[in-house]
């Protein structure tokens, strides 16, 4: 495990961020599993063609593969968590007041090589989680 947060001024402006990482990590794809078999293709109360993943072309295996342990995979991951952008506009209505401006993101983007959705699960299952929002924040602060 590590993180990294650091921060930038420079005249009016400043620039902030934090990230971490998980690196050794492996889990079992469960969707990819469930998802992963050519047998699906065709419907036994058919008679058609039933729509499957191209996961089940690309690993095919004819019959599910539960138990296999195929389906472990390295879910080392670096995710930066939050950026922010911000300025500072000084002695705003004859020196008053200030105004700061602020635009943050969360959820900014995840490097890994998992193939899953996300590779930070509970559990060391990937059961189908639901994914992390990505959000955008505009802060507008008056200080009088």
């Amino acid at each position: 495990y590590f993180g990294i947060n650091s921060s930038f001024e420079y005249n009016n402006w400043d620039f902030s961020f934090a990230g971490r990482a998980q690196f050794g990590n492996f889990i079992y794809n469960n969707v990819s599993s469930m998802n992963g078999e050519l047998s699906r293709l065709y419907r036994p109360e058919g008679p058609y063609i039933s729509n499957i993943t191209t996961e089940a072309l690309d690993i095919g295996f004819n019959n599910a593969q539960y138990m296999s342990d195929f389906y472990i995979q390295n879910a080392s991951f670096f995710k930066m968590d939050n950026m922010t952008l911000g300025y500072n506009f000084p002695g705003l209505f004859e020196g008053r007041a200030d105004l700061r401006m602020t635009f943050t993101v969360q959820n900014v983007f995840t490097i890994t090589g998992y193939d899953g959705l996300d590779p930070e699960v509970a559990g060391g299952i990937d059961t189908n989680v639901y994914p992390r929002p990505r959000s955008f924040i505009m802060g507008v602060n008056l200080s009088l």
